[in-house]
């Protein structure tokens, strides 16, 4: 059985905020950086996994993925800017492709204006360990409309 390859990253340049659809907010710690004083990998990681879960933080979404999992698969990231303390970090995600028991999360990681980091995570929705149909209210929810700083309290 032949795996798909993972799918390139859009270019940086293509890496605008109106991309995304849903944001968090992390602020740098100095327990983030490394001993060449700038912020490591294994923190830029957990930052995008704070993002991934935004996707399911509202009220909504939680009473709907009672029961279900999410795991990540695979995680392809690009650094395109070293990130030093102190400072913050808004951590965008949107979501490129729902399948049948998986989905595609495209995200940024901005310091202001700047993509200094994206990743691509491919997921799958388990129930009981095993892959579960993604329900069509999680789909649309997903794939549905804008999670803004308007009107979610985001970033």
């Amino acid at each position: 059985m032949s795996k798909e390859s993972a799918p390139a990253p859009p270019a940086k340049d293509q890496l605008t905020p109106d991309r995304f659809r849903f944001w968090t907010l992390e602020k740098l710690r100095n327990a983030d950086t490394d001993q060449f004083q700038h912020v490591n990998n294994a923190a830029i990681a957990s930052f995008l996994e704070s993002g991934r879960m935004e996707l399911f933080a509202s009220p909504a979404i939680s009473d709907l993925m009672k029961g279900l999992n999410v795991v990540v698969g695979r995680l392809s990231i690009e650094f395109h800017a070293e990130i030093f303390y102190p400072g913050e970090l808004k951590i965008a995600s949107t979501l490129t492709r729902v399948g049948r028991t998986s989905f595609e999360v495209l995200q940024g990681v901005f310091r202001d204006d700047t993509c200094v980091a994206s990743a691509t995570a491919s997921c799958v929705l388990l129930q009981a360990g095993k892959p579960h149909a993604v329900p069509d209210s999680v789909r649309q929810h997903l794939l549905g409309g804008r999670n803004d700083p308007s009107n979610s309290g985001g970033v």
